[in-house]
């Protein structure tokens, strides 16, 4: 049977995605979110919309330098030493991911998914979701040459699928006209017209706001600690014993989803995977014209108006809003060796968010087993703005059709089958 109504857990971008494309097919929506829309990593991350630049967190060659880096504080991929017992059987699944037959799936798939990102922005805009977007392309950063051609080389395939990927490495001298922020320091880069950078949350109060408007309701400080599957539909119980029951029930809520998937015999190995960002303000002359990924340090910039903010690391540390100051310093003096025109001393709105992360680096987005009214839309890692849209479409579509479209066959609960499930 066609749902009716719909209980969404989680009001961040994978959520109110959701709960947007069910209203529109005039399916009544529920949104709970335990604090606010946005509250979660939705609100501090770099706000990129690239789909030529998505690919899955495994990469080639990534667990060999990981693996000499882990423990180091100053490093863009560190585990906790008191989490790292915790983390060993998904470090184990990750590190097989990591090479080129895993990622060039990877990238396929998510490509697969992305595709019609770019046009369901446009018609959110066209909709009147209210947002800061910014159209400026993005710089790839690199201090080596081989560093360059590595990336261009691991996004080539992306081409198949219509996204305008360069197909030359711009020099030093070419990077530092376009960016002249750069250092000399840069010898090479790729510039990726196909980018879209938003104030993240001004797309997220926006996205709220329009789904209001079109009569969904959302309740906020409403932590949803149960979700149960019933013989009519589902139910997610909040805090305070209050019940929220519908046809059916979306799980959103990023690294939290585990908790509530493990009651119903459904075991998903997301990790928490936090993330840090700050920002600056700039004068005009100081501020980069496009945003930037340095590759070195791992980190990404994104001018945002009179200030710019930036991002990096992928910390495991477990479920927590701890800031851990040199993370943030590691962050600052990677950026500034690539930028010393940039005074980073003048940090502000230092954030930390937990990302969602899967060991193969891609989202989970399916009916829970064993049930045909529980499902779960998590795992975007570092990839939420990007892919929100359209998996919230096409799992909007699912679950109004109870057929999986093509598009979400990569990204099913059965493909963990034997990797254990981590305590959060």
């Amino acid at each position: 049977m066609t749902p009716k109504r719909v209980v969404v857990v989680g009001g961040g971008i994978a959520g109110l995605s959701v709960a947007y494309f069910l209203r529109r097919a005039g399916v009544e929506v529920v949104v709970l979110e335990a604090v606010a829309p946005g509250s979660g990593a939705s609100s501090g991350n770099a706000g990129w919309i690239c789909p030529a630049q998505a690919g899955p967190l495994p990469e080639p060659g990534l667990i060999g330098y990981g693996l000499k880096s882990l423990l180091s504080r100053d490093s863009p991929l560190y585990v906790a030493p008191s989490h790292l017992p915790r983390m060993v059987p998904w470090l184990i699944a990750f590190a097989r991911r990591c090479n080129e037959r895993d990622y060039r799936r990877g990238l396929i798939a998510l490509a697969g998914l992305s595709r019609r990102t770019f046009e369901l922005l446009d018609q959110f805009e066209g909709d009147g979701v209210a947002f800061d977007s910014y159209r400026q392309g993005m710089l790839v950063v690199a201090e080596r040459r081989e560093s360059a051609e590595t990336f261009l080389n691991g996004i080539a395939p992306l081409r198949e699928f219509g996204f305008a990927i360069p197909t030359e490495v711009l020099g030093g001298a070419e990077m530092r006209e376009r960016e002249p922020v750069l250092s000399r320091a840069v010898e090479a880069g790729v510039f990726i017209d196909e980018h879209v950078h938003v104030r993240p949350m001004t797309l997220v109060e926006g996205l709220a706001a329009r789904v209001q408007e079109m009569g969904v309701t959302i309740a906020r400080h409403s932590a949803v600690t149960a979700v149960i599957a019933t013989a009519s539909g589902a139910v997610a119980r909040t805090r305070p014993g209050e019940e929220y029951a519908g046809d059916a029930v979306v799980v959103a809520a990023g690294a939290w989803t585990p908790g509530l998937l493990k009651p119903l015999g459904c075991r998903v190995p997301i990790v928490a995977g936090k993330g840090y960002s700050f920002e600056l303000p700039l004068r005009s002359d100081h501020l980069p014209r496009s945003a930037m990924l340095l590759m070195g340090p791992h980190v990404g910039c994104s001018p945002l108006g009179d200030r710019l903010r930036v991002a990096g690391t992928m910390e495991f540390s477990g479920v927590n809003e701890r800031i851990d100051r040199r993370r943030v310093e590691a962050i600052a003096r990677g950026a500034a060796r690539l930028m010393p025109s940039i005074d980073f001393d003048r940090r502000e709105n230092v954030w930390t968010g937990m990302r969602p992360v899967a060991p193969d680096g891609l989202p989970v987005i399916d009916t829970v087993p064993g049930t045909s009214s529980v499902h779960v839309a998590s795992g975007y890692s570092m990839l939420g703005m990007t892919l929100a849209a359209p998996a919230g479409e096409l799992l909007a579509e699912m679950i109004l059709t109870g057929e999986r479209p093509p598009e979400l066959a990569p990204f099913g609960i059965g493909r963990f089958r034997g990797v254990s499930e981590l305590a959060r």
